[in-house]
């Protein structure tokens, strides 16, 4: 039985989309994989999808299935890389035979002489010197090989974009076709935003894909609020964050993001640089330890690893320390709870209570997940089992904290506990004597249900 209380999400790349790697991070501890759909064709997604059908089958469970939009992202172009070093030269140009391409208009229309450009994850810095129309001439502050389709940011700049871009509808039209149980919402600025993505997917009928907005620019950290209340949770994204704002700010935007997922009892991941020196070593830095160990005591629900499970060259390592940093976090750990002042949230937290106090097993059976998500933004201290009617929604509870789910079948309420805490009961996971708290709530009905047992020996 795993013993994490956080969850652990993992990029599938180039170096994880074999299924067999697949698998073996998931036994690893990771719960979910997400797909970045920022690169590669359908046809490298629908081999990252089936791979990961494979690994459930070699499993005999589920895992959440994460898709990234690539949201209104400033690109370069296509080009063979080009190393550079501090004070040399380089041209930016929306004509690929000009310069270094960089394909949108929008770019050139709002740098200015003196603007500060990062590319990627800011490790490369350049300072504009010149700008001739669609053309501009840079002057390298901090070199490193510049690469084909990395992002850019124009520091203390937001770029002008729509709202979603036809890359991301496209992506959403491929999405709607898989079996993904969320999709992230790069560059989140706005609730509406949050709200059309909904609206797209409502139109293919795939109300279950729960919309997490990533929060990592200046005005995503400025409305954080409203887009938390419109979307399913959302994504610390600490990496754009850090091209935006002072990295000493870093720390606390992430706590303050953290805490208004939490108050508004949605899900909450922290993404990004956990332990990216294991994309070339095979044990992690203590910087990174400590990164890890502050993040779980600020009771998020997953960290998501990104380029150390994409590109890396040990991804199972890597999900393997990661669960021993959290399980050793979370000893002692005793998450603050918000307040409940809605009926529907009183109860979830008055639930979580008592199984505390009885030192008992929660077994919950959801129809639709909420349920599950409502006892999970209140932060059990052990793992609750949750039986789900299929396995798209096995899929999204994946992700929450504290969870395990467990398809049962579409049934009622009662015969959902029953089968649920049977499979539990012949799996060894409860045994004889073990008291357990089986629970349901029929949101049709208003009914709350609620049995305390205990479980007794065979014959």
């Amino acid at each position: 039985m795993r013993r994490n209380l956080i969850k652990i999400i993992a990029t599938i790349g180039p170096s994880s989309s074999d299924s067999s790697i697949i698998a073996g991070m998931a036994r690893a501890g990771a719960e979910a994989f997400r797909i970045n759909m920022s690169h590669g064709s359908r046809d490298d997604w629908d081999k990252m999808v089936s791979a990961v059908s494979e690994a459930e089958d070699t499993l005999g469970y589920n895992v959440g299935l994460i898709a990234d939009l690539e949201g209104p992202r400033i690109r370069l172009g296509d080009f063979n890389p080009l190393p550079l070093s501090p004070g040399d030269n380089v041209v930016f140009s929306l004509d690929p035979l000009e310069g270094i391409p960089v394909p949108h208009k929008e770019f050139f229309e709002a740098i200015s002489e003196g603007d500060q450009i990062l590319i990627g994850d800011g490790k490369i810095i350049l300072i504009v010197e010149s700008i001739d129309g669609m053309k501009a001439k840079l002057k390298t502050i901090q070199g490193g090989l510049l690469e084909p389709r990395k992002g850019i940011v124009i520091s203390g700049k937001e770029v002008e974009a729509p709202a979603l871009s036809v890359k991301d509808k496209i992506s959403l039209d491929y999405i709607a076709t898989k079996p993904f149980s969320h999709v992230m919402v790069s560059y989140t600025r706005s609730a509406e935003q949050i709200e059309l993505v909904k609206s797209i997917l409502r139109d293919y009928d795939r109300r279950d894909i729960k919309v997490l907005a990533k929060i990592e620019t200046p005005t995503g950290v400025r409305r954080a609020r409203e887009i938390s209340q419109a979307a399913d949770g959302i994504v610390v994204a600490r990496g754009d964050l850090g091209m935006h704002f002072s990295l000493e700010e870093i720390p606390l935007i992430q706590r303050d993001l953290v805490n208004t997922a939490r108050t508004q009892y949605k899900p909450v991941i922290l993404a990004t640089e956990f332990l990216s020196s294991m994309i070339d070593k095979p044990v992690p830095t203590r910087s990174e330890i400590v990164d890890i160990y502050e993040a779980v005591r600020l009771s998020v629900d997953a960290l998501l690893l990104t380029g150390e499970t994409a590109i890396g060259k040990n991804p199972v390592r890597v999900v393997q320390w990661m669960y021993r940093v959290i399980v050793k976090a979370q000893q002692g750990l005793v998450p603050e709870r918000p307040q409940a002042i809605v009926q529907i949230y009183r109860l979830a937290r008055g639930l979580v209570e008592l199984v505390e106090n009885l030192n008992a097993t929660l077994v919950v059976y959801s129809k639709s997940g909420r349920f599950a998500e409502r006892l999970a933004s209140f932060r059990p201290t052990r793992r609750f089992y949750v039986g789900v009617p299929e396995v798209r929604v096995a899929r999204a509870v994946r992700i929450l904290w504290g969870s395990e789910s467990i398809v049962v079948g579409d049934t009622t309420y009662e015969d959902g506990l029953r089968r649920t805490s049977k499979i539990l009961e012949d799996s060894g996971l409860i045994s004889p004597g073990e008291s357990i708290v089986e629970a349901a709530w029929s949101s049709e009905r208003g009914v709350y249900t609620i049995r305390v047992r205990n479980i007794i020996a065979p014959g």
